[in-house]
C-alpha cells in the first residue's frame, strides 16, 4: 500500500469524528443521532493503527470538545465512546465471542458514564433518583422541543408533558436501565458497523467467524424474565425498582435473540439486502411489532425456529 493511501485510510476516520464533533455543535438533533455511530472510527482506526495511534486519535478528539465546548462534554465524551471503543478493540482482538464483545464495552461506558454524570451535574444533597429525575426531565424537554419545532400539535405535547409528569419517578428509578440499553444497542451498532467495513477490507483476519442470525441466549435467562416481571407488582421499593431495571435489560436481550431469528429467516428466503432495512425501519417505529420480535426471541426457547440448538454455537463458520 503506498504512503498516499495510508495517509487517506488513516485520515478518513479522523474526519468522520470530527464530523460528528461539528454537527453537535451545528445541529444538536443530527449531532445526537450521528453520536450513535461516534465510537466506529475510534474503534476501526484502533484495530487497524494499533494501540497506542488510536489512543492518540481519542485524545485529539477529547482536546477539541474540551476546547470547543466544555471539559464536562469532554468527560463524558471518553465515558461513553472512548471507553466503548477501547474494551471492544481488546475483546475483539482478545477474540471473544460477539456477546462478550459487545456486553463488557457497553457495561464498561455506562458504569463510568453513570459515575461521572453524577459527579459532574448532580448537587450533593441531590439524592440519586433525584439526580437521575433531572436527567429524564432534561432530555424529554429536548424531544419536546425537538416535536413542536417539526410542527406536532400542541394538544399532543401538553398530553405527553402531563404523561411525563405523572410518570417521570418511575422513569428515574429506570434510569439505570435506559442507560445500558443505550449502551448496549450503541455498542452492538458500532461492533457490526466496523465488522462488517473490516471484512470487506481485510477478510475474516480479526473477528471472530460467527453468525448474528445463531445468536443463542441461555435458557435459564427466561428466569431473569419471569422473577423481573413478578417485581413490577412491588414498584415504590427497592426490589421493585431492582426488578425493573433488570425486566428492561432481558427484554433488549430477548430482542436481540428475535432480531437473530428474522435475519435468519430473511437469509434462508434470499431476501434482497434492500428489503432488510425496510424491514427493519418499521420494526424500529411500530412497538407493537418490536414485540412480537420479542416475542419471537422468548418462545424460542421451546419452538426453536431455527433448529440450531443442538448444533456447537463455538467457531461457527460463516
Amino acid at each position: 500500500m503506498s504512503d498516499h493511501s495510508k495517509l487517506r485510510d488513516l485520515l478518513f476516520p479522523v474526519a468522520l469524528v470530527f464530523g460528528v464533533v461539528i454537527a453537535v455543535l451545528v445541529f444538536p438533533p443530527l449531532g445526537a443521532l450521528l453520536g450513535i455511530v461516534a465510537p466506529a472510527p475510534l474503534l476501526f482506526i484502533y484495530l487497524q493503527r494499533g494501540q497506542v495511534v488510536g489512543l492518540i486519535l481519542m485524545g485529539l478528539v477529547f482536546a477539541a470538545l474540551f476546547v470547543l465546548m466544555s471539559p464536562g462534554q469532554a468527560l463524558l465524551f471518553v465515558a461513553e465512546y472512548v471507553v466503548m471503543a477501547t474494551i471492544m478493540a481488546e475483546t475483539i482482538k482478545a477474540r471473544l465471542t460477539m456477546d462478550k464483545c459487545i456486553f463488557l464495552s457497553a457495561l464498561g461506558s455506562m458504569t463510568l458514564a453513570t459515575f461521572l454524570m453524577f459527579v459532574l451535574f448532580a448537587d450533593r444533597e441531590t439524592s440519586l433518583t433525584d439526580f437521575f429525575q433531572a436527567q429524564i426531565q432534561e432530555h424529554f424537554n429536548q424531544s419536546l422541543n425537538a416535536l413542536e419545532s417539526m410542527g406536532e400539535k400542541q394538544a399532543d405535547l401538553t398530553a405527553m408533558k402531563e404523561f411525563f409528569e405523572q410518570s417521570s419517578r418511575t422513569f428515574a428509578s429506570a434510569y439505570p436501565a435506559f442507560i445500558m440499553v443505550g449502551s448496549l444497542i450503541t455498542a452492538a451498532v458500532n461492533f457490526f458497523l466496523v465488522r462488517i467495513v473490516w471484512i470487506k477490507l481485510y477478510g475474516d483476519t480479526l473477528f471472530r467467524r460467527e453468525k448474528f442470525s445463531e445468536l443463542i441466549l441461555p435458557d435459564f435467562l427466561i428466569w431473569g424474565l419471569i422473577l423481573s416481571a413478578g417485581s413490577l407488582f412491588l414498584l415504590g421499593n427497592p426490589v421493585g425498582t431492582v426488578g425493573m431495571n433488570l425486566f428492561a435489560m432481558v427484554l433488549l436481550a430477548y430482542l436481540f435473540q428475535g432480531l437473530a431469528i428474522l435475519v435468519h429467516i430473511l437469509e434462508s428466503k434470499k431476501v434482497p439486502k434492500f428489503l432488510w432495512a425496510l424491514v427493519f425501519f418499521i420494526i424500529i417505529i411500530q412497538p407493537l411489532l418490536m414485540g412480537l420480535v420479542i416475542g419471537l426471541g422468548i418462545f424460542d426457547i421451546w419452538v426453536d425456529f431455527r433448529k440450531i440448538k443442538q448444533q456447537p454455537t463455538g467457531n461457527i463458520e460463516q
